[in-house]
Formats: structure tokens, C-alpha cells, sequence
């Protein structure tokens, strides 16, 4: 399965289902051979981010949803995924996954 557009993989699978998200990763590592794992390394940062979190002290105010390098119109412009997290301070960091082309 493969997804020209992030409006279209959006509208098929929940944010909040995991389930669905592990099938797209999986399903898009066995029809491209030559896939970037940066939405399943993305996806695995949020997921135990929040997991994580919760057994401790509840250092971390909010872990936000995997956004997607997308134009306008919602088609992708590179694999970068990018997670605002915030702390229970207020602060602010974003995390980065993206490709690193031999650099």
C-alpha cells in the first residue's frame, strides 16, 4: 500500500490507532525495498516517549502527533517526521527524524 498524499494516508488511518500505524510501516517496508525507516524510528520516539513518561514522574507536560514534511496541496516533500514535545516547565524541543544522505 503506498500513499501519493499525507490527506489521503490522514483520512485512512486514525492518529491514535497504533495498530493501523504499525500495519502502514509494515506494509510500506515489504512493497519498497529501498524505504526510509524515519516514520517507523518517528513513530517508535512518540510511542515510548508517552509510554515512558507515565511510569516516571510525569516529566513531560504534552508529546504532540508525528508531523509529516508535506506542501500545501499535502504531498511529501521528504521523509522528514518531525514530534513537538514540552516539558513540565513550559519548555519546548522538537525532535528530527529525517534520512541522512551520506553526510
Amino acid at each position: 500500500m503506498s500513499f501519493d498524499t499525507f490527506k489521503t494516508m490522514k483520512e485512512t488511518y486514525a492518529e491514535s490507532d497504533h495498530t493501523l500505524m504499525d500495519k502502514l510501516v509494515k506494509d510500506a517496508l515489504e512493497t519498497r525495498p529501498m524505504v526510509a525507516y524515519c516514520d517507523y524510528i518517528a513513530y517508535q520516539i512518540q510511542k515510548n516517549l508517552k509510554a515512558l513518561d507515565t511510569m516516571h514522574d510525569k516529566l513531560l507536560a504534552s508529546v504532540g502527533s508525528m508531523k509529516f514534511d508535506v506542501d500545501e496541496e499535502g504531498n511529501f516533500r521528504s521523509t522528514k517526521k518531525t514530534i513537538h514535545v514540552e516539558d513540565r516547565y513550559g519548555k519546548k524541543y522538537t525532535i528530527t527524524v529525517e534520512e541522512n544522505n551520506g553526510n
